[in-house]
Parts: structure tokens; C-alpha cells; sequence
């Protein structure tokens, strides 16, 4: 990456970490947000009192609801302002210009196995639950202090609440444009994608036709009738983050290969089963693609990695992704991956058990000297823009 393109990266970080979405129309609560590089430790830091509430992506929301830690006062399509986070976009797939370009085949089968795994996990999510457990845990049951709790159940409670869909709805694309030009007012987007057009933003940030062409085939099935011609089978760089459930498409499509070859006749066959694995792209029983798989604690880092040329393909959040195409990163948005998959818990014994609650709850604590302090992913997460908006609505400003 150049130069100028990393500063122009931490001028942004710089932006939002100064709390750009705080309004002036304040009643004078504020409360602080305590970025916490991931969400694996918030059940506990929330739990030993460290932070008053969190919100998080799954399933880390389901982990203090299972273990009776904290309690769910809000999903994310339900917070304020009404109606503007339903369906909202997350995580989606992306590539980067120079794969596609040179490897345009690969990518569509990668695109198409996505697309079908995205699908399992919504119809088979009893499967996509047990499959998330062992990739993100191992199986293993999870203790919190006297509490052991098991990760499957954890996982039967956060699959459900996820939408996997890989369609680009109008809706879902209109989405990205509000967050591109939400971005642009707090001065988050500042380059590529400032003071574009509809239509101009969409040409700079989507891939024009690998997902057309990978759901083209998969309702064709052409690719099973042909021949699959491959003159060397290329290594690819698949990028995905963490301890994510977002992400139980690639969990599904590994454990569950033998399914996908059965019925689709595309999948990732295991040379290493599981996290940070190795796999075969095998289509039409030739293998085109030699898959390694590399996992990142957040979008940004995942981001980084692309723009600087080591990961070809992957999965990450909507927002770091726009906001390093805007930055000048050659990579592409294919589709989403999933909506929305996120939520803001409290302790389990807060005085309050919904947001109205919450909202009161932060006002009164600050009134008496307390200011309530709620732990973040990261800043430009799509979970960060959520809750900054969603306090603005209320009035609350944020700790500088």
C-alpha cells in the first residue's frame, strides 16, 4: 500500500475516534465508548463490571444471554433511529481488482460456493450452529467464573438471529449508499466516493458481474455439463474474520463439503479441516484452486492485508471494506454475505430490560455522577456507526 494511502487511513481512524457523529441537540449525558479490538472479551469484561454494556456481533451477543451474564435489551434492526438498521448490510464478500481480473473463473466458483453455503445456513441452521461451534470453539463448553455453559447452545441461540442472504437487493444496495453518504457527513468517507453520484459510488464499489455470472451458473448448472479446463491450479488467499459467526458460510461449506460436492458438484474439499485450514476448489471433479484461509480479529486488518496485495478473497464487514475503497484499495464488493447479526447487552441485573430503559438508565447515571461506559468492537464498525447514531437520536453524546 502507498504511503499516502495509510496516512489517509489513520486520518479517518483519527475522525471517527474523535466522535464525529455526536450532535449538538445533546441534554448534556454523555457516555464513553471503550473500543475493545474484537468483541471475544466483552461477556467477561462486562461481567467482572469493567464496562456497563456492550454491543457486539454473534455470537457474542448469545454468550452473556446463554450464560446469564448480561440479557439483550436491543438487536440491531431495532435501534434508533426507526426502521434504518433493518436488513441493514454487514459483512459482505469482497475480492480484489487484480484477482478478478486474472483469475475471473476462480473467483466466480469461489463467489458460487459462497452463494450456496449462505443459502444452507439459513435453511439448516441447527447444522450451521453445530458447525460454528466447533470452527469458533472447538466444541468445547465455555466458563465464566462458577458458570459452564455449552457452545453449542450458544450457538443454537445466535445462528437464528442472523440473516444469511448473498442477494443484493435494491433495498441492501440502498443500504450501502445511505452508509456511504451517512460516512461522507461526518467526514469518515473523503476521497474516492466523495460527493459521487448513486450510480458513480455503485461502479467504484461493487464488481460489475461476478455475481450475476455465479448465480447464472448456478441456475444453469452449465458448469457441470462442460469440461473444466485449468492449466495450473492457483494458490488463493481467502481472508476471514475471527471468532465470527457472520462468517458460518465458510464453516458450513468446509464441514459440510461432502454435501455441496453431492448435490452441487462445486466445493472446498479439506486438506486441513477447519480454522485457518487448507482446501481444494474442486469443480465438476477438476481441482481449479488451492484454498488457504487466513483469519483476522476485525474488517480493518483484514482490509489491510488486501491492499497490500496478501489476501486475493475473503469476508469482511461492509464498512471497512467502502471505507478502504474509498482510500483508493483495489478491491471490489461481490455481495452481502449476511444482514444484520448484532445486538447491545447489559448486565443481567440492570434495573431496566429494554432500550427506553437503557437511554433513562444513561441519564440518570450521569446525572448522578456516573458515566456509563459501553464497550465497542472497533471504530468504524458497522456496530460503531450503529450505536453512535442510535445515541445521537437520543441525545447522548459521547465521551471525548
Amino acid at each position: 500500500m502507498k504511503s499516502k494511502t495509510i496516512l489517509a487511513i489513520l486520518v479517518v481512524v483519527s475522525i471517527v475516534a474523535a466522535g464525529c457523529i455526536n450532535g449538538d441537540d445533546s441534554n448534556g449525558a454523555e457516555v464513553e465508548l471503550v473500543y475493545m479490538s474484537g468483541c471475544g472479551t466483552m461477556p467477561l469484561t462486562l461481567a467482572n463490571g469493567q464496562i456497563d454494556a456492550y454491543i457486539a456481533w454473534q455470537p457474542n451477543v448469545a454468550i452473556a444471554e446463554v450464560s446469564g451474564v448480561g440479557k439483550v435489551i436491543t438487536y440491531s434492526k431495532d435501534l434508533p433511529p426507526d426502521g434504518k438498521w433493518e436488513n441493514h448490510p454487514c459483512c459482505v464478500i469482497n475480492v480484489t481488482q487484480g484477482f478478478a481480473q486474472e483469475h475471473y473463473d476462480v473467483a466466480k466458483y469461489l463467489t458460487m460456493v459462497m452463494i450456496i453455503a449462505s443459502d444452507y445456513v439459513q435453511e439448516n441452521p441447527d447444522i450451521a450452529a453445530r458447525d460454528s461451534a466447533e470452527w469458533i470453539f472447538g466444541g468445547d463448553d465455555l466458563t465464566f467464573g462458577d458458570t459452564t455453559i455449552s457452545s453449542y447452545d450458544v450457538e443454537e441461540a445466535s445462528i437464528p438471529t442472523i440473516n444469511f442472504t448473498t442477494t443484493p437487493t435494491d433495498g441492501w444496495v440502498e443500504g450501502i449508499l445511505t452508509f456511504v453518504k451517512s460516512a461522507e457527513e461526518i467526514n469518515m468517507v473523503t476521497d474516492n466516493l466523495k460527493g459521487k453520484t448513486d450510480a458513480e459510488i455503485k461502479n467504484i464499489l461493487f464488481h460489475p458481474t461476478l455475481y450475476d455470472d455465479a448465480i447464472n451458473a448456478l441456475n444453469s448448472k452449465d458448469y457441470l455439463d462442460a469440461q473444466v479446463n485449468v492449466d495450473e491450479v492457483i494458490e488463493v488467499d481467502f481472508g476471514y474474520l475471527a471468532a465470527d459467526d457472520h462468517d458460518a458460510a465458510l464453516y458450513v461449506a468446509a464441514y459440510e463439503w461432502e454435501y455441496f460436492r453431492d448435490n452441487y458438484g462445486i466445493y472446498f474439499s479439506p486438506i486441513k479441516l477447519g480454522p485457518r485450514g487448507t482446501y481444494q476448489l474442486v469443480v465438476n471433479e477438476t481441482v481449479v484452486a488451492k484454498i488457504n484461509t487466513f483469519e483476522f480479529a476485525g474488517g480493518s486488518a483484514e482490509m489491510t492485508a488486501a491492499s497490500q496485495g496478501n489476501i486475493d478473497y475473503g469476508l469482511a464487514g461492509a464498512p471497512p471494506v467502502i471505507l478502504f475503497i474509498d482510500k483508493g484499495a483495489p478491491v471490489n464488493i461481490i455481495c452481502p454475505l449476511m444482514t444484520e447479526g448484532s445486538g447491545v447487552v447489559v448486565s443481567i441485573d440492570a434495573p431496566f430490560d429494554d432500550w427506553d430503559g437503557f437511554i433513562k438508565w444513561i441519564k440518570e447515571s450521569y446525572d448522578e455522577g456516573k458515566t456509563v461506559k459501553i464497550g465497542d468492537p472497533m471504530i468504524g464498525s458497522i456496530q460503531d456507526v450503529m450505536i453512535k447514531y442510535a445515541l445521537k437520536e437520543e441525545g447522548i453524546t459521547i465521551k471525548n
